[in-house]
């Protein structure tokens, strides 16, 4: 059974402490089964495709963006590629505390997204490498 391609972004991060810098960035055709964005609300590390105007195009979730332990890592992730992409931003989202949401004072969890860091993507170009 063929593995369908995609066209996206494959990016390298290097974290030391709280400090994240894009090490690498590769447009292509990745064969993949398909971007899993179902937990995108979910608590945790994502990248964010954004738009010129900071619309937010796709969210992936990245797992392993930070290990528990070591103060200092890489991590990789692949994003769609959209064409009208102009960059990407290391989002956390974590829950806040609850709060009192109807008449009946039932508590529910809200979640707060916090944006960590930004990165321009580079000129893009078309699998094969016409830009």
């Amino acid at each position: 059974m063929e593995v369908p391609t995609y066209e996206a972004i494959r990016l390298v991060f290097e974290y030391a402490g709280d400090k994240v810098r894009l090490v690498s960035q590769q447009d292509g055709e990745i064969g993949i089964s398909a971007f899993d964005m179902s937990g995108a609300g979910r608590p945790g590390y994502y990248v964010d495709t954004r738009n010129a105007s900071g619309a937010t195009l796709a969210r992936v979730a990245v797992p392993a963006a930070f290990g528990s332990d070591p103060p200092r890592g890489v991590f990789t992730v692949v994003v769609p590629a959209a064409r009208s992409a102009s960059h990407v931003v290391l989002t956390r989202i974590a829950r806040a505390a609850r709060t009192a949401r109807d008449a009946s004072a039932r508590s529910v969890c809200s979640a707060v997204t916090t944006d960590i860091a930004t990165f321009p993507l580079g000129r893009r170009t078309e699998p094969g490498g016409t830009p």
